[in-house]
């Protein structure tokens, strides 16, 4: 606290004596709180602007060869005594400085004036202070090696480790700025309490991962930190501000190997592992038009995601049409390491029956800790698909504008063959066949059938029992249709015109299916046949449509205006046929 005290009473004498006996304007005057001082004291420069109260930026370039500028106050004041008006601004420059010996203060620019050079007398510490000092703050510096290879990663620890009463300026560890590399912090920094020759010390400590970005030198440049250090010479106690530093350290970047694959993307990592998932499961039989969604999460341990490539997904375009969604890049931490993650996610749309490929991955990348070439790899899948094959005329090229067809879970049937492709394994399409299911229904219809039939014929008891009853056979076909029709959700036409005036193209689909079944009382796929048969224009308004679905065909304004009047003209052809067919059933019992 002594010393503190002398040099403020320095520092306003100094003041004093740069007061003006009367009012100058526009001059500058500059003064140091103490001539000599030891290496590790600081020391104030007062700067006075006489004549003004606007404080500017004092230009202070001129001292960073030999002093650490600690900081700058500013205070300006404002007299009127006996008529007279004074006004000053004061500027306290706190200078540590950076070596001893006789050192020179340059002159200092504010506006347009410049201070006189002013001269400092830096004594040398004792031997046995700067070890007392050094023993109390020390910086601790750690490298995972001494070389790496470019693009990887290196492990960078700080540790600032203090003794008790030491006070630390600056909070937190500035991250170290590097020519040619990457540098990611792993995680907060840590405070803890260590232990360094059998004493207890205070620590921050903060981990850094460090990514160079060409071969050859790389400078880790040295760090500082200021602190504040109480020291005892044996007659008194006295604060030392002193600045600790890391040395610079010079690190080799490797090139890439040699026997690395000219023709793969170069990824040094310490581990590379690729995961795949399909939903719904490939267990899971799926049907033509059915959307499977496959999610692809590559992660590296010890580099970025940026570093994994995109992979080569490559299907045969006449067995999908796919949706890819933007890859999902992210940085994470494990232990002491970064972790990068790629993420991939495609829509997969069959549009061809039979066992289909799924084409695997492979990720090449250089293991940095056995120092050899990996793959990590993904094997191929199958895909058993059955159903219609969509026909080529209608489906087009992908389009990324199309998105919304993406969740077509009712897909129109549309006339057309294919054939079943085998692909790695035993994979068995029964699109044609009956199964126990199909067969169970067979039944269950023929005993309704048998009953409704059976009923129909029994003979009443009572003056009616004569009466003729007419069997199943002799129901005419409008009744079997207009049974059907009534187990299909109702859809009026006026709501089908809304929906061709305003809804996308995948839900449009859906609304006609319905639609032209309801009104034929035929299955969805014989109903739509009918409708494509009914007019050229109806046949280009269904190509149209699944162009739109399934490929980079447009649904506008002028494909939705035909496909009104193409609709209304075929369901006034139903209705005036329906006319024609007269009562779904005869009268039971006579009048």
């Amino acid at each position: 606290m002594k010393r503190i005290s002398n040099a403020c009473v320095w520092c306003w004498l100094t003041i004093c004596l740069l007061l003006p006996a009367s009012s100058v304007v526009g001059e500058l005057r500059a003064g140091l709180s103490e001539t000599v001082i030891e290496e590790l004291d600081s020391v104030q420069l007062v700067v006075r602007d006489i004549g003004t109260r606007q404080s500017e930026t004092p230009e202070l370039s001129g001292l960073d060869a030999d002093f650490h500028v600690l900081g700058v106050n500013t205070s300006s004041q404002y007299r009127f005594v006996n008529g007279r008006a004074q006004s000053w601004v004061d500027y306290q420059i706190t200078l540590q400085p950076k070596h001893t010996g006789e050192l020179i203060i340059p002159s200092i620019g504010i506006g347009q004036s410049q201070t006189e050079p002013l001269r400092l007398s830096v004594r040398q510490l004792s031997e046995s202070v700067r070890r007392k000092i050094d023993s109390r703050v020390f910086y601790e510096l750690e490298l995972s090696s001494e070389s790496v290879y470019v693009q990887s990663q290196l492990l960078l620890t700080r540790r600032l480790v203090y003794a008790d009463g030491v006070q630390l300026y600056g909070g937190q560890l500035e991250t170290p700025v590097l020519q040619n590399a990457q540098i990611f912090e792993l995680g907060e920094g840590q405070s803890s309490v260590i232990e360094r020759d059998g004493r207890p010390f205070g620590s921050y400590e903060q981990q850094y991962a460090i990514l160079p970005e060409q071969s050859g030198a790389l400078i880790i440049p040295s760090d500082s930190v200021t602190a504040s250090v109480r020291v005892s010479d044996g007659l008194s106690t006295s604060r030392k501000t002193v600045r600790v530093s890391t040395p610079e350290q010079e690190i080799t970047v490797l090139p890439i190997p040699t026997s690395y694959p000219q023709d793969k993307a170069w990824l040094p990592a310490i581990a590379v592992t690729a995961t795949q998932r399909f939903e719904p499961s490939l267990a899971t039989r799926a049907n033509v038009g059915d959307t499977i969604k496959r999610s692809l999460v590559i992660t590296v341990i010890g580099n970025t995601g940026t570093s994994v490539e995109p992979t080569n997904f490559v299907l045969n375009d006449t067995d999908f049409k796919t949706y890819a969604q933007p890859a999902v890049i992210e940085n994470d931490l494990l232990a002491e390491n970064l972790v990068g993650r790629r993420g991939e996610n495609i829509d997969l749309v069959p549009i061809s029956p039979g066992a289909l490929r799924l084409p695997g991955t492979e990720i090449t990348w250089w293991n940095t800790d056995t120092d050899e070439l990996m793959v990590t790899t993904l094997e191929d899948r199958a895909l058993s698909v059955v159903g219609s094959a969509i026909a080529d005329d209608e489906t087009l090229p992908l389009n990324d504008r199309l998105a919304e067809t993406r969740s077509a879970s009712a897909l129109l049937d549309d006339d057309g063959s294919a054939s079943l492709t085998q692909v790695g394994g035993t994979v068995t399409n029964n699109a044609n066949a009956l199964d126990w299911r199909t067969g169970l229904t067979i039944v269950v219809a023929f005993a309704i059938a048998w009953l409704l039939w059976r009923k129909l014929n029994i003979k009443p008891r009572g003056s009616l029992a004569n009466t003729a009853k007419p069997s199943l056979d002799r129901i005419p076909d409008t009744a079997i249709h207009a049974a059907r029709r009534e187990s299909i959700p109702a859809l009026s036409l006026r709501a089908l015109m809304r929906a061709i005036e305003s809804s996308p193209p995948s839900e449009l689909r859906r609304d006609l299916n319905r639609y032209l079944a309801a009104i034929t009382g035929s299955p969805q796929r014989q109903a739509l046949v009918s409708f494509k048969e009914s007019s050229h224009e109806a046949d280009t308004v269904i190509r149209a449509l699944n162009a739109a679905c399934f490929g980079s065909g447009s649904w506008e304004a002028q494909e939705r205006s035909t496909a009104i009047e193409c609709v209304k003209v075929f369901s006034r052809g139903q209705n005036k046929t329906n006319d024609k067919t007269g009562p779904a059933l005869p009268p039971l019992y006579s009048q």
